[in-house]
Parts: structure tokens; sequence; C-alpha cells
């Protein structure tokens, strides 16, 4: 049985403001995103994660890469 995300127009005011930035970066709200709204604090921590990852200067876009493809193909994911 799956947790149901938290619907758009619900959640606190973070979530909803994320729910806009995600929609209008990817077109979409992300599952996951969903499921983190539930606790807000929760939900800022892995944007921070999100965001200290995608910084240019902290690795060479090819480690990052590398980084990512082997991290997903550990989890199964389809990404």
């Amino acid at each position: 049985m799956r947790m149901p995300g938290v619907q758009d127009g619900h959640g606190s005011l973070v979530a909803r403001i994320a729910f806009w930035a995600t929609r209008r970066r990817w077109g979409k709200v992300l599952e996951p995103l969903r499921i983190y709204a539930h606790v807000p604090r929760i939900m800022m921590a892995f944007g921070k994660l999100v965001k200290s990852v995608e910084k240019p200067r902290r690795l060479s876009v090819g480690l990052k890469s590398l980084a990512m493809a082997r991290v997903a193909m550990q989890v199964g994911c389809m990404f």
C-alpha cells in the first residue's frame, strides 16, 4: 500500500511554493515531492540536498553524471 501524496492546493505554504517551482521547472509536480510534503522539514532538507548536488562547482559534470547513473542502477530507478 502506497502513501498518497499531498494534492495541489493542499499542504503547507512551503509545499505549495515548492509545487509551483517544480511545475515551472519540470512541467509537473514529481511524486516524491508530494510524499515529502507531508513533513515540510523533510521536504526542505531534500531540497537543500538537491541544490547542493546541482551546484557546478562541487563536482565535474562527468563525475556527477556517473554518480547519478550508478545510484540509479543500484536502486532500480528508471531515470
